[in-house]
């Protein structure tokens, strides 16, 4: 039998180490959800973690050190992604994905071969140029003194000289903080849209919670309202796939918003759903009812009998700021909000309100310049009321509300068998023509008096009282409901159960 030297040994047992190796893994998210977080035409992303970039274009993937600042713009060709040391721009877009790593990360500082053994005798099978990073696996001295590294990039397992390497310790979570603002956990699909990038963030449907509960409702608030909020967020998410980052869907503030609390919620939670008859609910929230949440039928133009769990129920332990309230507009506003020239008289306005609880569905007013009726959702009765109020998105707070005028001073009084008496308009009394008695309706008939001719529509109105209850759309979970419930006793799954008739909670 011959004998072995002992450098031949070594070289042996390098060579029987695994040669072959996988490009660095993506993380793969349980409940995966994705969320528009951000439309803008250039930004700064701070990777505070171990991601590699894949142009969508080629395929081809570039793993980026730990605390890298990158910068994202969009141009005509696409999207342009740059950093220290590299520059590409893809017509489709970039994945910014969050990848399994060791717990270092070799950053080469020079062109550098990568070999199939810890000596330079060994074949090269691939070359990493300066800034490129691979997943350092261990570290050896060879025969000849030389410390060499096991890395793993590009597809590929190999050996290079530790010459022109730094070791960076990885981090032991991934997130990203974006424009300087906001901090993630998760990967990201930089997307182009128009002329801008549209990033959509990807993430596991717990890890997500946790942007979503805190921004919804205040993480001080009682356990058992925080759990029950992340049931019903959890819900909405798993139907709504749509996400966004706003109440268009529900607010998510992601790491930067997170709370122990909160978070604890949701741990408690896990994986918790609202269903009915076996079947995961749609499950809306908001503020405050003002005392009753709404039938679905009475506020979108949604058929009742699909959402037999979407009705009105009582509220009555919530107590808010907003569960009645007063709000004063001028006539040019209403004017203004239906078209009309601000300029115009406002005579008449009147609410149709066909809802179980008084909601309104239409408004109707009568003006000098015509007469017009505007119907439609929730959202498109409360536009026509606008409050200068960001929060609020501008419009009124809810449907469910009465009405009241002020008028100018009256124009006009009637002579009855007991006093003269100051009216608001002649609609409806009748008056003796030429041509007969003619009740008054009080559309272009203009009224001679002694003091000069008045429009038989009376004083404009000046002002208009609107006084409501409940702040959003009112259906399903009231939030300050449900920390009014919980504040009493109830738990989490007996509030959701309240507020979803018919419903149970599982997973």
């Amino acid at each position: 039998m011959r004998k072995l030297y002992p450098f031949l040994c070594l070289l042996l047992l390098l060579t029987a180490f695994p040669q072959t190796g996988k490009a660095a893994e993506p993380v793969q998210y349980q409940n995966k959800v994705d969320v528009s977080i951000l439309l803008a035409s250039s930004f700064p992303m701070v990777l505070n973690g171990t991601y590699q970039l894949v142009n969508k274009d080629t395929g081809k993937a570039q793993v980026i050190p730990p605390g890298t600042t990158i910068s994202v713009k969009k141009d005509t060709a696409g999207v342009t992604v740059t950093y220290t040391g590299f520059s590409g721009t893809s017509a489709k877009g970039f994945d910014l994905q969050e990848v399994s790593s060791t717990k270092k990360i070799a950053f080469f500082t020079y062109e550098t071969d990568m070999r199939r053994g810890a000596s330079t005798s060994y074949d090269v099978i691939h070359t990493f140029k300066a800034n490129d990073t691979a997943d350092f696996l261990e570290e050896i001295t060879n025969s000849q003194g030389q410390v060499w590294y096991r890395v793993s990039a590009a597809g590929k397992t190999g050996w290079v000289p530790f010459t022109y390497i730094n070791l960076i310790d990885a981090p032991s979570e991934s997130l990203t903080t974006i424009n300087n603002k906001t901090t993630y956990r998760g990967s990201f699909f930089l997307k182009p849209n128009g002329n801008k990038v549209e990033v959509m963030n990807t993430l596991g449907m717990e890890d997500y919670l946790k942007g979503v509960v805190p921004s919804e409702m205040p993480a001080s608030w009682h356990m058992e309202a925080l759990k029950a909020q992340a049931i019903v967020a959890r819900t909405y998410a798993t139907r709504i796939r749509a996400l966004t980052n706003t109440a268009a869907s529900q607010v998510y503030g992601g790491y930067t918003a997170e709370n122990s609390r909160s978070n604890a919620a949701i741990k408690e939670t896990e994986g918790l759903l609202v269903r009915y008859d076996g079947k995961v609910a749609e499950t809306f929230f908001f503020s405050t009812s003002g005392g009753k949440t709404a039938n679905v039928g009475d506020v979108w133009r949604s058929n009742q009998s699909y959402y037999p769990y979407l009705v009105s129920v009582d509220d009555p332990h919530e107590s808010s700021q907003y569960t009645s309230w007063t709000k004063i507009f001028p006539a040019s506003t209403i004017l203004k909000s239906f078209g009309y020239p601000e300029t115009a008289t406002l005579y008449n306005i009147t609410l149709s309100k066909t809802g179980a609880n008084g909601e309104v569905r239409g408004v109707t007013i009568e003006t000098s310049a015509g007469t017009m009726t505007k119907t439609g959702n929730e959202s498109e009765i409360r536009k026509l009321f606008p409050i200068p109020e960001p929060k609020a998105y501008n419009m009124l707070y809810s449907n469910w509300f009465d009405i009241s005028v002020k008028r100018e001073t009256a124009a006009m009084s009637v002579q009855t068998s007991t006093a003269t008496t100051a009216i608001e308009t002649l609609k409806g009394y009748t008056v003796q023509t030429p041509q007969g008695t003619v009740t008054l309706d009080g559309s272009g008939v203009s009224i001679q008096t002694s003091s000069g001719v008045v429009s038989s529509q009376g004083a404009g109105i000046s002002e208009v009282i609107v006084t409501g209850k409940g702040w959003g759309h009112r259906i399903g979970m009231s939030q300050y409901g449900a920390r009014g419930f919980a504040e009493k006793g109830y738990t989490a799954e007996q509030i959701v159960t309240h507020y979803f008739k018919g419903t149970t909670v599982s997973k």
